[in-house]
Parts: structure tokens; sequence; C-alpha cells
């Protein structure tokens, strides 16, 4: 015969499990770094991101305490209430129990609320540990801005000073990330888009083209001498470039052209072989 459902059993293995993962998350999210770091660099412990650990947090300790209200109301609610009712009895004559008990209650809680030694320590400890994951990883270059990934790319632009947002835009698709909307679209959202991270992102667009070794001699060369080696007129190489917002004369240097337009010789190359 089969055994009937114990929910006594069941609850106390569902607490179990739920304070197991409190416990867990919450020391993952005491020395996790700051959101503004985590989120750029695309911060993971065991998959999951800061955001992620914060959800598992938040979601069993609502299971927990659902749980619990279920084991005391549906389980030992009668014996419970016995218990209060005896001991309150006997319970009021214990009245120094009583005032130490609710004098270290407030303690406790003032002391967290007003950041007073010790209970100050515990949360300068764990600034402290959020501060190394910055210093150890190293992971690109930091946020022009605090939050910087939940900028769009118009945003983005204007907070680095871009004239023309196309301009801007173009460094995307010529490093070969992928976007849909410039003005909706954040960093962040891109970087999922293209299974990286906003720091990565913003590394490549942000880019100096006299940093960039590929294509360096190519800077020297002017718009005829490309217009030649790509077996075009001048005329339809200029008209190439200006379909993806780059101007260009004749008699200008690849650099001079990618120096007027924020994109590297090397960019402009990548353009016109599309």
């Amino acid at each position: 015969m089969k055994s009937k459902f114990n929910w006594r059993s069941f609850i106390s293995f569902g607490l179990t499990w739920s304070l197991l993962i409190i416990f867990i998350s919450g020391i993952v999210l005491y020395i996790s770094p700051a959101g503004r770091y985590a989120n750029w660099v695309n911060w993971k412990v065991t998959g999951f991101t800061k955001e992620g650990w914060a959800a598992i947090h938040t979601f069993f300790s609502i299971t927990f305490v659902v749980l619990s209200v279920f084991h005391l109301f549906t389980i030992n609610w009668t014996a419970f209430w016995s218990y209060i009712k005896s001991k309150t009895k006997a319970g009021i004559n214990k009245k120094k129990e009583l005032a130490i008990s609710t004098v270290l209650t407030l303690i406790f809680f003032l002391g967290i609320i007003y950041a007073v030694p010790p209970f100050r320590y515990v949360a300068d400890f764990g600034e402290y540990m959020a501060g190394t994951w910055e210093k150890s990883e190293q992971v690109g270059p930091a946020a022009p801005v605090a939050h910087a990934e939940l900028l769009t790319i118009n945003e983005l632009a204007f907070q680095l000073k871009f004239g023309n947002v196309d301009e801007f835009s173009r460094k995307f698709t010529a490093n070969g990330i992928v976007f849909e909307n410039t003005d909706k679209q954040t960093l962040q959202e891109i970087a999922r888009q293209n299974n990286t991270t906003p720091a990565e992102i913003y590394q490549k667009v942000t880019k100096k083209s006299g940093n960039e070794k590929p294509g360096a001699g190519m800077g020297r060369k002017t718009v005829e001498n490309l217009a030649e080696e790509t077996g075009i007129t001048v005329e339809e190489l200029i008209k190439t470039l200006g379909t993806h917002n780059i101007t260009a004369e004749k008699g200008q240097t690849i650099r001079q052209v990618g120096d007027n337009n924020n994109i590297s010789p090397k960019e402009i190359m990548d353009f016109l072989k599309k």
C-alpha cells in the first residue's frame, strides 16, 4: 500500500532547503560587488548574476515565511497556542529576562540603523569585500558614468560627447555588434543580445584609432589610392562611404577621413568589404 503523503515532513524538508539557500545566497550577496560594477562586467558566481542571486534570495525568503506559517497554523497551531497561554502566565513573572531581551533587541536595531560600532564593522567589511572585485578582476575599462549599462546608444553618445549619433552607432556595426534601436535598447540589453558584457562593448567602440595597429599603413593612403586598389572610381568610393554616413573628399588620406568621422582606417575598409 502507498503511504499517505506526509505534509509535516514535506514542510520540514522545504524549510530546511529554503534556509540553506537563503544562507548561501545571503553570503554571496554580502560579498558581491556593487551593482554598477556587477552589471558592467556581467559578474557571475556559479552561473548566476547578482540580480539572479538577489531573485533567488528573495524567492526562497518568501518561501521560508510561507512554509513557516503553514507549519505553525496547520500543523502545530493547537500545541503552539496552548504553549503560549501556559508560558505567558509564567513569563509575566520573568521581568528581568523580558527587560534584557527587549533592551538587547533595541540596541541591535538602533545600532544597525545608526551604523555605530560594532554593527558598522559588519557593513564596512561587506563594502570592503565588494570593492575587492573591482581591484582584482580588472575587466575592461571603467564605466564612463555610474550605471552606464542602463544608457542607450544615444545617451552614451551624448555622455561621450560624440557630435553625431550615426558616427557612434557606426562603430557598433563596424565591430560586429548587433543592435536594434539606438534610442530604446540599453547597453546591457545589447550586450546580452551579443553574448558579451557592457564593458567589452564599451572597450571596442571607444578604442582610439591610433591604438589600432591593423590599418596603420592604410591611413597614409589617399582616397584615390584606395579607389584604385578596390577597382572602383573615386566618385563610387565616396558614394559608397556616404551610404554609411562617412564623409570623404578627394585628396584626403584615409587617416584624415577616419579622424573627421571618428572612425579608424580599418573600420573604413570593413565597410567597403561589405
